[in-house]
């Protein structure tokens, strides 16, 4: 079986890319991989340009005619799928609120473009358990490598409130700042941001921003008197994931994919109210008292049972082996 994994970021440190990697290391002894990623593909390196120059890229290079499945991570790439080839699209997220959230009312082209296109893929898949389920689309999360974060040690000192993810609106990032000035003030707990470049915002004694490997952001959430999410939407992002794995507390807006997590699992994560900074200083202060123990060992169960690279890839290996052969079964009754 040969299958073409497209996605531009491929063993980067985006969670889309570190999940490809983690799929394409679990199956490539069972499955001949073949990827596209920007490394071999190629894009324009401009904002706003990077996706939508990949895309293009990729609809002009011809798909190899021994490809059996094609695989497309991301909802900005469906159209790149033939109706003559057996695909999957993975859909990392609620992507049309994301996309609101981005641009605003000029997205809705771009909405109805990924929309026309859905329907050439054979199967859809979300990482989110909440999107899948009101879609009707086929739930296989997230996933984490258990096995390399056990040997990860964490930093050393005083620890910290950690908050990772890129420079996006929807991730929120300026609310974050808000809870941890005043974190400081009433806690003397300091925070570090990871994902941001230094310069971007004026460092405080209370709060810190690096860009660090995926090693070091381990070792930091290992050291975390909690993660701090803030984002607008999210879906399983393999943050929370890591966290959970490295026994560091996950506080988080009441989101509607992350509230799905905690009636699927019992309590994973601490849902905040609302948005309002008091409303995560209530549990940030139980996080430093050390009174979210229960939550950190559910979740690290619920992490090692269900969301393993080794447990995840092996679903996404049971859909290649049924989309084959719904598309043999298909060809035999129309000849």
């Amino acid at each position: 079986m040969k299958v073409l994994l497209i996605n531009p970021t491929f063993g980067g440190v985006s969670g889309s890319g570190r999940h490809v990697k983690l799929l394409y290391e679990r199956l490539k002894d069972k499955v001949e991989f073949e990827v596209w990623n920007v490394k071999n593909i190629g894009f324009i390196n401009l904002p706003k340009l990077k996706t939508i120059s990949f895309y293009l890229k990729c609809k002009l290079k011809k798909i190899p005619d021994d490809v059996d499945i094609i695989h497309v991570h991301n909802s900005k790439l469906a159209g790149i799928i033939p109706e003559s080839k057996a695909s999957i699209l993975t859909i990392h997220g609620s992507y049309e609120e994301e996309l609101e959230i981005q641009y605003g009312s000029l997205i809705a082209p771009v909405k109805w473009y990924i929309k026309r296109n859905l329907r050439n893929a054979d199967a859809i898949t979300c990482v989110d358990p909440y999107t899948a389920d009101r879609m009707n689309w086929i739930w296989i999360p997230n996933m984490v490598d258990l096995e390399s974060i056990k040997t990860i040690k964490r930093v050393e000192g005083e620890p910290k409130l950690v908050w990772i993810g890129r420079d996006d609106p929807v991730k929120n990032h300026e609310l974050f700042r808000l809870i941890a000035k005043e974190a400081y003030k009433r806690f003397n707990v300091k925070s570090l941001v990871l994902g941001i470049r230094k310069g971007k915002y004026r460092e405080q004694e209370w709060i810190n921003y690096e860009r660090v490997p995926w090693e070091m952001v381990i070792s930091h959430l290992k050291n975390s008197y909690a993660l701090v999410v803030t984002s607008k939407i999210e879906g399983l992002p393999s943050i929370i994931l890591e966290a959970w794995a490295s026994e560091c507390p996950v506080i988080a807006p009441p989101i509607k994919s992350l509230s799905m997590l905690n009636k699927l699992f019992g309590e994973v994560i601490k849902l905040t109210e609302n948005y309002e900074v008091e409303s995560f200083l209530r549990y940030i202060k139980l996080a430093i008292d050390g009174k979210l123990v229960q939550i950190i060992k559910r979740s690290k169960e619920v992490v090692s049972s269900k969301f393993d690279s080794r447990v995840v890839s092996e679903e996404y290996l049971s859909l290649y082996h049924e989309i084959l052969n719904r598309v043999k079964s298909t060809t035999s009754q129309g000849a």
